[in-house]
């Protein structure tokens, strides 16, 4: 499956930018439970098992630095939809 997965990364950059973040949630629940945040370009598949959920980030996504470290932050259209940003 990591083949797979290597196969999806390059098919991404082919439409998104090298620095498109992306999220690796790894045991979520579990006490070893870990948040990783990489960019695609640098997106390592051995990274990857299966009980890791993996997150790309669109073309609005964003790293926030908060406390509590990195984040991912990807705004809502709701503004751009409505028109006028109300």
């Amino acid at each position: 499956r990591r083949r797979l997965l290597a196969e999806a990364r390059q098919i991404l950059l082919r439409h998104r930018p090298a620095d498109t973040p992306v999220l690796l949630a790894a045991s979520l629940g579990r006490p070893e439970e870990a948040l990783r945040l990489r960019r695609l370009e640098a997106l390592d598949v051995d990274e990857v098992d299966m009980l890791t959920l993996v997150i790309v980030g669109s073309s609005h996504t964003r790293v926030v630095e908060t406390a509590e470290g990195p984040r991912l932050y990807t705004p809502r259209g709701y503004a751009r939809k409505l028109g006028d940003g109300a």
